[in-house]
């Protein structure tokens, strides 16, 4: 039996605290770069990434026709996801594996004989999360010539590869790597010299 006559501590009302939606701040784009942007995704869904893998030159020559800047050499698997490829800069005998995303935003440059393996990102945007409505900046992402980022690496925006790093499989980088640096993690951190 419950003894109805003890006094019962006195409850707290439950609050419940709802959050104000957020208005999210995208950049604002002229409708030149709007058309751009939509007519690149439609051609990238519909021209490149069902091209076979040996119409390189096809997708090289239709990057460039959107204002990238890429080498004769360069390979880029036809599953490859790029945003804004006129902020794009691909220098000689560069290698871009199947499943990467090169998010340019900002500019975004790979040295010559790089290799970009397959699932990695390269984002050159972030969000000023200080601010209520979060809006996106872009910080430019360099490459050095002849690195390696090995299979599903993720490149924060604003960071520089040193020529010649090698970024381990799986590793996140949101700092600078020096030239000829071996780094793996999650954040990154170096290893020894290559």
């Amino acid at each position: 039996m419950i003894d109805s006559g003890a006094a019962q501590p006195e409850r707290e009302p439950v609050t419940t605290i709802v959050p104000e939606p957020r208005n999210r701040v995208f950049r604002e784009l002229t409708s030149g770069a709007k058309l751009a942007d939509f007519a690149w995704r439609w051609v990238q869904r519909l021209l490149l990434q069902p091209s076979p893998v040996s119409a390189n030159g096809w997708r090289l020559w239709v990057l460039r026709r959107f204002g990238a800047k890429v080498h004769a050499t360069v390979k880029i698997h036809p599953h490859v996801r790029i945003i804004h490829p006129w902020n794009l800069t691909i220098e000689r005998g560069v290698v871009v594996m199947h499943d990467v995303i090169l998010d340019c935003q900002a500019p975004l440059r790979i040295g010559s004989a790089t290799r970009i393996s397959q699932l990695s990102h390269l984002c050159t945007a972030t969000h000023e999360y200080e601010k209520r409505d979060m809006p996106i900046i872009g910080q430019p992402i360099t490459v050095g010539r002849d690195c390696w980022l090995a299979a599903d690496v993720f490149v924060g925006s604003g960071v520089n590869i040193g020529d010649g790093a090698v970024l381990g499989a799986r590793c996140s980088v949101f700092r600078d790597v020096p030239a000829k640096a071996l780094v793996a993690g999650s954040p990154a951190r170096p290893l020894e010299p290559r």
